[in-house]
């Protein structure tokens, strides 16, 4: 792009230099380039033939040095960019991005991957770190202050209400933390054929005491 304006215009001074020099008959409009006319360029910029003003020359995009189309000093981490060189500017490489790779989603003139920062808040008792992109920042769980417990993606304090039995009830599914050498349970439900009544696991079916239906398996 960038070499067919400066072959165009170097052919076009050499020739009329030659052709004032020795009288030689110019070369065609067509040969050097100008093969468009004024309305064939429409908006776009031109550059006319020095030797029938008829003639021109339509710029394609970037040949003006215009960086409209490629606002980016840099091609972002994960994008796949189009390069865009003009000689005649002091920054004179400039970037579009087209899309971005996997892994990563194009936001703006971003690529954004947070599939490592999956927190709209870092939770409380959580050490974490950030991640910005594109206006948007999202956080990683790092590791938990002291008198709490990582868990996944929370931090669990060693004094919470949930976690405050030594033992997990007969017949009920727990979960766990360990603070300072100590386990702490958690009753989340309980196994097939029990209900949970407080923190134990009862019999679903209770056996009758004369006036309440009787279990199935009294029947």
């Amino acid at each position: 792009m960038k070499k067919m304006l400066l072959s165009l215009l170097a052919s076009t001074i050499y020739t009329s230099a030659v052709s004032a020099q020795t009288c030689q008959q110019p070369p065609s409009c067509e040969s050097l380039g100008y093969t468009k006319s004024v309305d064939d360029c429409g908006d776009i910029k031109y550059l006319t033939c020095p030797f029938d003003s008829s003639k021109v020359y339509c710029l394609e995009v970037g040949e003006t040095c215009d960086f409209i189309e490629y606002p980016l000093t840099e091609c972002p981490t994960g994008g796949n960019c189009t390069k865009f060189e003009c000689k005649e500017t002091i920054q004179h490489i400039q970037y579009k991005l087209d899309s971005c790779q996997s892994g990563y989603t194009k936001s703006g003139n971003s690529c954004c991957n947070f599939s490592s920062y999956p927190l709209a808040s870092c939770p409380t008792g959580g050490n974490c770190t950030e991640y910005e992109c594109d206006g948007t920042t999202k956080y990683k769980l790092r590791n938990c202050k002291t008198g709490y417990v990582k868990k996944g993606n929370i931090c669990i304090s060693c004094d919470s209400i949930e976690y405050r039995h030594t033992s997990c009830p007969s017949n009920g599914n727990c979960s766990y933390i360990t603070c300072n050498g100590t386990t702490k349970y958690k009753l989340d439900s309980c196994k097939t054929g029990y209900r949970k009544e407080g923190y134990n696991c009862d019999d679903e079916c209770v056996p009758s005491t004369g006036w309440e239906l009787p279990c199935i398996n009294e029947i």
